[in-house]
C-alpha cells in the first residue's frame, strides 16, 4: 500500500514564487492592519454608513494582490511536492490562497483558506466561481448573480473555514504516515489544530528557515527540521524519506 504524505503549506511555499508572506519578515501584515482590510465585517455590515468606505479599502487592498498572483508561477517546491504523485498517496492542505500548487500538478489540493483567484458572493459566500484572468478586480457595486456585492472567495478574519473543506482535511491528516509542514508560522486557528490530530505513528517534519513553535495541541515531536527555503527543504525531506525507506539512514 503507498504511504500517504500530508502536506500542511504557509506562505513561505510561494514566497521563490516571488510572492510576499503574511507574518513573516517583512511579511504584509506589517504593512497593512488586518482589522481594516481582511476581516469579514467588510462584508457583512453592508447598511454600515461607512460600508462603502471600508469594502473599497479592503478591495484597494486585495485588488493588486490578486494580479500579483497572476503576474507569478509555481516554483520547484511546488512542482517537486507534485512529483510525489508518483510513489505516495499526496494531499495537500494549503493556508494560500494562490492556485500554484494545483498549476504545478498537485491533484488533491485543499484550500483551506479559499482561492484568490475566484470570486464569491456575500450572500454566499462558500461558493466560488473562476475570474476573468484579463480583468480580475472586483469594484465596489460588482453584483453577484444573487444580487449581493461581488467578493474574493477567501476566508476572512473571524469567518468560518467551508465545514465540507474542513473534514476532508481532518480525514486526510488523520490518516497521514508523514506530515510535512512548509511555509508556516503555525499561527493561524483553527488550521494549525489540524497537527493535533496526527495518528500516533505518523511522522512530523518541518520545512521554514524559522523554527515556528509547534501549537500545543501538538503531541508530536518533530521528526526532522529541514531550515531551508521551501524548494531546498522539501527536496530535503524527498531525499531523507527515500534514504530512510532503503535503509540508508537512521531516524
Amino acid at each position: 500500500m503507498r504511504k500517504k504524505i500530508v502536506f500542511f503549506t504557509g506562505a513561505g511555499v510561494s514566497r521563490e514564487s516571488g510572492l510576499l508572506t503574511f507574518r513573516g519578515e517583512g511579511g504584509i501584515w506589517g504593512q497593512f492592519d488586518p482589522d481594516l482590510v481582511a476581516d469579514v465585517s467588510v462584508w457583512r455590515n453592508g447598511r454600515r454608513r461607512d460600508s462603502k468606505e471600508r469594502r473599497q479599502m479592503a478591495l484597494d487592498f486585495f485588488n493588486p494582490l490578486r494580479r500579483m498572483l497572476l503576474e507569478h508561477k509555481p516554483n520547484e517546491a511546488h512542482r517537486l511536492i507534485a512529483s510525489l504523485e508518483k510513489d505516495y498517496d499526496v494531499t495537500v492542505i494549503t493556508q494560500n490562497g494562490d492556485n500554484y500548487h494545483t498549476l504545478a500538478g498537485s491533484t488533491d489540493v485543499v484550500y483551506l483558506h479559499g482561492e484568490a483567484l475566484k470570486n464569491c458572493s456575500c450572500a454566499n459566500p462558500y461558493k466560488g466561481w473562476d475570474i476573468d484572468p484579463e480583468n480580475p478586480d472586483i469594484h465596489v457595486g460588482d453584483k453577484a448573480p444573487d444580487g449581493s456585492q461581488i467578493r474574493p472567495f477567501i476566508i476572512y478574519f473571524n469567518e468560518d473555514v467551508d465545514k465540507r473543506l474542513w473534514q476532508k482535511s481532518v480525514r486526510a491528516v488523520k490518516e497521514a504516515d508523514y506530515f510535512v509542514v512548509v511555509g508556516s508560522t503555525l499561527l493561524v486557528y483553527p488550521a494549525v489544530d489540524l497537527l493535533g490530530m496526527l495518528k500516533p505513528d505518523a511522522r512530523l517534519f518541518v520545512v521554514d528557515p524559522l523554527k515556528p513553535a509547534l501549537p500545543e495541541g501538538c503531541r508530536h515531536d518533530v521528526e526532522k527540521w529541514f531550515s531551508d527555503t521551501a524548494s531546498v527543504g522539501v527536496q530535503n525531506f524527498i531525499d531523507y524519506i527515500s534514504a530512510d525507506e532503503t535503509g540508508e539512514t537512521e531516524r
